[in-house]
């Protein structure tokens, strides 16, 4: 299952930050040590007991919760319209991506203490300045990492922060916590894609706004 309030300059922003991160994931794989382990299993019945209160926190009607695994899915019932955001689009309007189902996810994991997160979080800042430094230093016309190289020494300096990119250190960090667990928030369908009806949207929201308020949060 992979991951994913109102559509405008605030999203248009949000997600351009988002495709930049992106990108960073694709150079330079961003799976370690702190990802939820492959051997960790939230038992069945602790799944089951979290999926009951995730959807008496949820409370809405129209909504499915249940345990899959490690994750605790939060699902529409219903299939919606769905449109992607095309942020260079001459006329601004999204383009239509035609039905689909609209999920939150909460993936348990074991508990990381708050001093462990402040850490790697720390670690990831400065990976993401140095990533900026050497984006700048590229110095070539670029769409986010697409950069218009075309003599040799173009494409050298191309590969050369390719390179330095992909040993930038970064941490998969969890979003939210509960007594005995941490939880990454995840979102289905991700990158840009939203459903196109304002109230469904709305929905959507309240149903993660009460997700939010429900779980503790490492960064507020």
């Amino acid at each position: 299952m992979t991951p994913m309030k109102r559509v405008g300059a605030q999203e248009d922003s949000r997600l351009r930050t988002l495709w930049t991160i992106g990108l960073l994931v694709m150079f330079t794989g961003l799976v370690d040590a702190t990802a939820p382990a492959a051997q960790w299993k939230l038992t069945d019945t602790e799944g089951r007991k979290w999926a009951t209160r995730v959807e008496k926190a949820v409370g809405r009607d129209g909504w499915a919760v249940e345990a899959q695994g490690n994750d605790i899915v939060v699902r529409r019932q219903k299939a919606v319209a769905l449109a992607r955001v095309s942020i260079n689009s001459i006329d601004g309007k999204p383009s239509l991506e035609g039905e689909g189902t609209i999920e939150v996810v909460l993936r348990f994991a074991p508990k990381m203490m708050m001093d462990d997160y402040e850490r790697l979080s720390a670690i990831n800042t400065a990976s993401d300045k140095e990533y900026d430094r050497l984006h700048r230093a590229v110095g070539l016309s670029h769409k986010f990492d697409d950069f218009i190289a075309t003599t040799a020494e173009e494409k050298d300096r191309v590969k050369a922060f390719r390179e330095a990119v992909s040993k930038l250190p970064r941490h998969q960090l969890p979003d939210l916590y509960a007594p005995d667990y941490s939880i990454y928030f995840l979102r289905h369908p991700e990158n840009g894609i939203y459903p196109v009806d304002a109230e469904v949207r709305a929905e959507r929201q309240a149903v993660e706004d009460a997700l939010m308020r429900y779980f503790g949060v490492y960064r507020p």
